[in-house]
């Protein structure tokens, strides 16, 4: 009977790589996906410190959280013994183990894959009935008016996208319940199907932790389009790292062909769908020092370059720029 020994395996083990390996899209915030149950929350799974050691946490499905083994055991399928054994390296030589291992692997993707769809669908379909963000723009208050204002979209851009304001958004951080206001930001499809609310807070447990959705189980924010119609039929497609920055940018736009799509950090360049934009004129704009997802998604689909020296939202606010100035930094746009 093998004996291992359990501290020395967590202490070697690298959970956020583990956790990289099943799929997960971790950013710099230890945050992604589930890659247990195929979630699509980009936040719904954390790894953090405890007590001095890695630990994960899946706030959304039924995956529950633990250590590096416990995430091997979920992750392939395996017992303690297992999964103590693949993290020791000895799984690799045998051929059984590993065959079983996939075969597990593959069958709880697919379930957990058609739990997650229909809770969306039906989570969905439960918003669109609710109509929230109606009524967070409907009932803004003086203060969220303001707010948007002072980011650079006005009143009339405000009704456009229907944006609003959520006096007391309750959040969930490590555990413990906290209550912020909120710019509140509805994402639909083309037919201006509500898909999603996004919730920027006002005063975030975490300053980089600062957008929420609506409710669990919606899954990932879609992008952000400016002009939810156009889609990709567009002259021109810029793509630019936050969904704020795309609504400013599009505020002085000089071409009624242009379209302005918003991702939701500098990952959501890796997830755009790269046979969707060859062939068609692109223009990327991340948030500087943040530019190589960026710059391998223009890489792979042939899409032009823009690196400001600031974001360009704050570089559009702070200086008055207007359409000439969007137009001008069109023709900078290089390809990679």
């Amino acid at each position: 009977m093998n004996k291992f020994n359990v501290e020395e395996i967590l202490n070697n083990a690298d959970l956020r790589d583990l956790v990289q390996k099943a799929g997960g899209m971790v950013d710099s915030h230890g945050r992604c996906a589930c890659p247990l149950h195929g979630g699509l929350n980009d936040t719904a799974f954390s790894i953090f410190q405890k007590e001095g050691r890695e630990v994960w946490n899946c706030f959304t499905g039924d995956c529950g959280g633990g250590d590096a083994i416990s995430f091997v055991m979920k992750w392939q399928g395996l017992d303690f013994k297992g999964a103590c054994a693949f993290l020791g390296g000895d799984i690799a030589s045998d051929p059984i183990a590993i065959e079983q291992s996939a075969k597990a692997r593959l069958e709880r993707a697919k379930e957990e894959h058609e739990k997650t769809r229909l809770i969306v669908e039906a989570r969905r379909q439960e918003l669109q009935v609710a109509q929230m963000h109606r009524h967070y723009h409907d009932t803004m208050k003086e203060w969220g008016r303001l707010a948007w204002v002072g980011r650079g979209i006005d009143e009339s851009y405000q009704g456009l996208w229907t944006l609003g304001a959520c006096d007391d958004k309750c959040v969930n951080y490590k555990g413990e319940f906290y209550h912020t206001p909120s710019l509140t930001i509805p994402l639909v499809n083309d037919k201006y199907e509500l898909l999603h609310i996004m919730h920027r807070l006002i005063n975030p447990p975490n300053p980089k932790d600062r957008y929420r959705g609506e409710k669990e189980g919606l899954g990932s924010f879609p992008n952000f389009y400016a002009f939810p119609d156009m889609q990709l039929n567009a002259d021109l497609i810029w793509i630019i790292e936050g969904a704020i920055k795309s609504m400013v940018t599009a505020t002085i736009s000089p071409d009624a062909g242009w379209q302005f799509v918003g991702v939701t950090n500098q990952h959501g360049f890796d997830k755009l769908e790269t046979d969707l934009f060859k062939g068609k004129k692109v223009i990327v704009v991340p948030d500087p020092g943040f530019e190589q997802k960026a710059w391998s998604f223009a890489k792979r689909t042939g899409a032009r370059f823009l690196m400001t020296p600031d974001k360009i939202d704050d570089l559009i606010n702070a200086n008055g720029y207007d359409g000439d100035w969007l137009a001008a930094m069109s023709k900078q746009a290089r390809r990679p």
